[in-house]
């Protein structure tokens, strides 16, 4: 996800000019830089006075570099926020505030005011997964005072539209007008995510005269309607395919598979599933059922796509599993899995291969599909994303069991599921 242009997470502006946060992400990392932006519409000239703003990166990407410290005096600013990834998921920056002196002359108080726009593109998983909490800070440690806002960007950015007057002193009751600095903390870290989307956010900073007037909104009027919350599994895709051949894996034969850790045979490298139970026909080692969640394979506790479909071949027919209403990386809670989980090729029949789709945020004119060219025509495989998944009627037929474990024509093994690492339930 990649934040851009006009939105705000902290678009830094003096005398009217905009400049904000670029938030950008790819694969399951993200990358961060604060950026020059274009002029706010909205009239700010009556009443404005000049405005310095200051960035120290105090922790995460760009923390370690010649260039942590900045300043912004007027509306161009950059703030060199490295890539986020494996080494970095989060930071710390802490903005300053000031009323710059002119020469000996006293600075007269001015009301500041920040003002924030949905993040753009809207409805994008990066605004939901990159957490921020701004708050006042110590100016001398950075340390954390009272809170400002805080969630997902898209909260945040719901929160501050329309404008808001910071405190000039949070240190005392009131909200005052600003004499000498303030100070403002901004944490971020980066949760669950993967995608590679873009998404700005920026956020606006105006300072106005106080002396002999009541400071008023200067970005009265901008709209204050809440933000888009990111659209649920846009595209559905293909992931990988696990055919149960002998000598694919130990623990795969003919239609049949043991609990265990698998690579997908056909597909992404990065994910496998942990087959936690089974259910095999009673008088054979065919396997007719199986639960199992997804899970990361360079690391086993991260964070992983939901789930979208999952398709049993069995048989000629196939069978389709869908996701409810609930985001699931595990079989269980999947439209059409039984009490324990298990998802079951048609009509008892043994599993041949097992075809996983996921959620990701690709345009719908962009999506591949949920799709594999070895299931029958009707079973509804035909790569037209997430709006043509099936409804588990694959090739149907009525199963000569009730696909419970305690069937007496089938039999588990390796018990009942255990909670998944960092999924749902």
């Amino acid at each position: 996800m990649t934040v851009s242009r006009r939105r705000v997470l902290a678009a830094l502006a003096a005398t009217g000019g905009v400049s904000g946060f670029v938030w950008t992400a790819s694969g399951s990392g993200t990358t961060a830089v604060l950026g020059d932006d274009e002029k706010f519409e909205a009239a700010l000239t009556a009443g404005t006075v000049d405005l310095t703003i200051e960035y120290e990166i105090l922790a995460g990407p760009g923390a370690d570099t010649a260039e942590r410290y900045g300043i912004a005096d007027g509306p161009r600013v950059r703030i060199p926020i490295e890539t986020l990834g494996a080494n970095g998921m989060s930071g710390r920056a802490l903005f300053t505030f000031s009323l710059p002196q002119r020469g000996q002359a006293v600075n007269n108080p001015a009301a500041l005011w920040l003002a924030t726009d949905c993040p753009a593109p809207a409805a994008t998983d990066l605004g939901e997964a990159l957490q921020l909490d701004l708050s006042y800070a110590d100016c001398e440690t950075g340390a954390r005072l009272d809170p400002i806002a805080s969630g997902s960007l898209r909260e945040v950015a719901t929160a501050l539209r329309g404008g808001r007057q910071i405190d000039g002193d949070p240190t005392t009751r009131g909200v005052d007008c600003l004499t000498d600095r303030v100070c403002l903390l901004a944490e971020y870290e980066l949760v669950d995510y993967i995608g590679s989307e873009t998404v700005d956010l920026p956020l606006w900073a105006s300072a106005t005269q106080c002396r002999h007037t009541t400071p008023t909104n200067p970005f009265a009027g901008i709209d204050t309607g809440p933000c888009l919350p990111a659209e649920d599994c846009t595209c559905c895709q293909t992931l990988g395919k696990l055919e149960l051949e002998n000598g694919s894996q130990p623990g795969i034969g003919n239609s049949q598979i043991e609990p265990g850790i698998y690579a997908f045979t056909e597909g992404n490298s990065e994910y496998e599933l942990d087959v936690y139970q089974t259910v095999d026909k009673d008088d054979s080692a065919e396997t007719v059922g199986v639960g199992f969640r997804l899970k990361n394979r360079p690391d086993r506790n991260g964070a992983v796509p939901e789930l979208c479909t999952v398709w049993l071949k069995g048989g000629p027919g196939a069978k389709s599993y869908n996701r409810g209403d609930s985001a699931r990386t595990d079989t269980v809670g999947l439209t059409g899995s039984d009490a324990d989980g298990i998802v079951y090729a048609p009509d008892g029949t043994a599993i041949s291969h097992i075809l996983v789709c996921i959620c990701t945020n690709d345009p719908e004119a962009d999506c591949s599909g949920c799709s594999d060219p070895s299931l029958t025509p009707g079973s509804n495989g035909n790569g037209r994303g997430s709006k043509d998944r099936g409804d588990n009627s694959g090739n149907p037929g009525k199963s000569k069991s009730s696909g419970k474990p305690d069937d007496p024509d089938m039999r588990g093994r390796s018990g009942s599921p255990t909670a998944p690492s960092g999924g749902d339930q």
